[in-house]
């Protein structure tokens, strides 16, 4: 499962994990598939994430690499 796919398991949650999952599902140049952080990061940037935003995401994002290797 592809980091996108994983995320939007959280769009109705109401922490800031589904605000982020939400205002990235509303991004329909998402770059879906195998990313890493970097290649996330450099795209959360160029479309304007707060660096609060950046850090939620950069958490939840190695939650879904932990998740992923299991």
């Amino acid at each position: 499962m592809d980091f996108y796919n994983w995320l939007m398991r959280f769009k109705d949650v109401s922490l800031p994990v589904g605000d982020v999952a939400r205002k990235i599902k509303s991004d329909r140049s998402f770059p879906k598939g195998n990313l890493d952080w970097k290649a996330l990061k450099k795209y959360l940037k160029s479309i304007d994430f707060s660096n609060s935003e950046l850090e939620i995401v950069k958490n939840v994002f190695n939650y879904y690499l932990a998740e992923k290797s299991r």
